[in-house]
């Protein structure tokens, strides 16, 4: 077996311990176990190839497993999820930008201290604080705070605990007492990263109206919550929810329009890979460094790498590595993070799945410049995506939208250019108000037609189904096909290049 798959079968079986912990709760016996399994499996394998590396597959799975039981909370006196179901009175800065709501805003608070018989004492964690729109608060103000402290419950069917442990939040409290102590303590580089992005966003409010600017809004930094409810029902019922969820399907768009357009300047493909590194390191400055954005554009690079190395192998394990790299990090994402696992799937379909669809078709073969770009480049990189989510989506939500690939044929070209020009609009606003109206009229003029193109669709009876949930082994099942057709496209493509 080459290093390279000993690698990627490395970081997989990582991966499998990080969900094996995920779903179940593993005695400290087992883990200690595998340990001792795969210790001897290296020692004993120091003359033998095979069982050396068995023991290294041992120990990436030994390793996730502990890597997710270490991000589990601790409860002592010094954590701040001690203290729920009591009165707590405590001290803490504004982690992140405030999350506004209609009626309400969510602060995450990172705490400091907390009142204990009258004295303060140092303490960590976060709690997630619901309160009122008014007084405002930002990022960095230092606040004491006074509320029943909760411990997060599932909603329903949603698990509203596990949603909010992804981001290491174990206690919420709902309208608190808050005095504000100071401003401006938190990290400089982060708050004037912020600042730019705030100000990008009120300046595009400027010069766009309403719905074209939450639109835009949703495009380049998935700001989903500014949309209308009727707007967010046209994505629903026509299947391009996709579209203001800045994944690494979305980045893999602009990227690729990026390159088709270096390509017309006569750039060389090393230097268009540079253009659009550069591009996403801007984009991630204005959008706020947000953690789903970095992701997405983790995933968007790594589609890039597929087409710019031309070999699968390398990109399999560069892709691999990037999930490894996420869950050292945050090991949660992978089974309660909807968002991670939506954006590596539709990652897979581009890399892998779009081949597959590529040669059933023969597209490649057409002759058609036109028809080669709309089915190619668009229908067909729509199609990978979507049936690659599909299961999930059918398992989480129940729904099918059967309108889904003629609305992405329709609007999924606009997309990329809806982008860059409401960046640009964006940018030249934030210099001169007045050039900023100019240039808007252009991007006011692409929304308007997605906009009204998903409008027509999702007013069609049968565009939209919702459907029971599907089971987990009915998904599981669907993936397994998926992945046995794969693999059985990749063995004939490798036995027609030998013959």
């Amino acid at each position: 077996m080459s290093k390279s798959k000993i690698f990627f079968y490395s970081c997989l079986f990582f991966i499998i311990g990080v969900f094996i912990r995920s779903v179940w709760a593993l005695d400290f016996s087992v883990s200690y176990f595998i340990f001792l399994v795969a210790l001897l499996a290296l020692i004993f394998g120091l003359k033998n190839r095979n069982t050396f590396v068995s023991g290294i597959w041992l120990l990436a799975l030994f390793f996730g497993i502990v890597r997710y039981q270490v991000s589990l909370p601790q409860t002592t006196p010094l954590d701040i999820n001690y203290y729920n179901g009591s009165k707590a009175e405590f001290i803490g800065l504004v982690a992140k930008e405030p999350d506004q709501r209609e009626d309400k805003v969510k602060l995450e608070i990172n705490t400091q201290t907390v009142n204990r018989g009258g004295q303060e004492e140092k303490v960590k964690g976060k709690v997630l604080v619901t309160t009122y729109l008014f007084p405002e608060y930002k990022y960095g103000d230092k606040l004491k705070i006074v509320c029943d402290l909760l411990q997060p419950e599932p909603i329903e069917d949603f698990r509203y605990d596990q949603y909010l442990s992804r981001y290491e939040i174990y206690s919420v409290c709902y309208s608190p007492k808050i005095i504000q102590l100071a401003e401006n303590q938190g990290n400089f580089f982060l708050a004037k990263v912020y600042s730019l992005k705030n100000y990008f966003i009120r300046r595009i409010n400027k010069v766009l109206p309403e719905p074209q600017s939450s639109f835009l809004g949703g495009l380049l930094i998935g700001a989903k919550r500014a949309i209308p409810a009727d707007l967010q029902s046209y994505f629903n019922k026509t299947g391009t929810t996709h579209i203001v969820a800045v994944s690494g399907y979305n980045i893999t768009i602009i990227a690729t329009f990026l390159m088709l357009i270096s390509g017309h300047l006569g750039l060389g493909r090393k230097k268009s890979i540079w253009l659009i590194l550069g591009f996403l390191v801007v984009f991630l400055m204005i959008t706020g460094l947000q953690a789903s954005i970095l992701r997405a554009a983790i995933m968007g690079t790594i589609v890039l790498l597929a087409g710019y190395l031309g070999r699968m192998s390398k990109v399999k394990n560069v892709l691999a590595l990037a999930v490894v790299i996420m869950l050292l990090f945050n090991p949660k994402l992978l089974v309660y993070d909807l968002g991670f696992q939506l954006s590596f799937l539709a990652t897979l379909g581009l890399v892998y799945l779009n081949p597959v669809l590529v040669k059933l078709t023969k597209i490649e073969n057409c002759k058609l410049p036109i028809v080669k770009l709309i089915a190619g480049d668009y229908l067909l990189t729509t199609l990978s995506a979507i049936i690659m989510t599909q299961p999930i989506v059918l398992y989480q939500f129940g729904k099918i939208s059967l309108i889904a690939p003629v609305a992405n044929i329709l609007v999924l070209p606009f997309i990329p250019i809806a982008m860059l020009l409401g960046f640009i609009t964006g940018l030249a606003a934030m210099i001169w108000a007045g050039l900023g109206w100019v240039l808007g009229w252009s991007v006011w003029l692409v929304l308007s037609y997605i906009i009204l193109v998903l409008e027509k669709l999702a007013g069609l009876n049968w565009a939209y189904w919702e459907i029971p949930k599907i089971g987990v082994w009915l998904m599981a099942g669907m993936y397994l096909i998926l992945v046995v057709v794969i693999y059985l496209s990749s063995s004939r493509r490798k036995d027609a290049d030998r013959a």
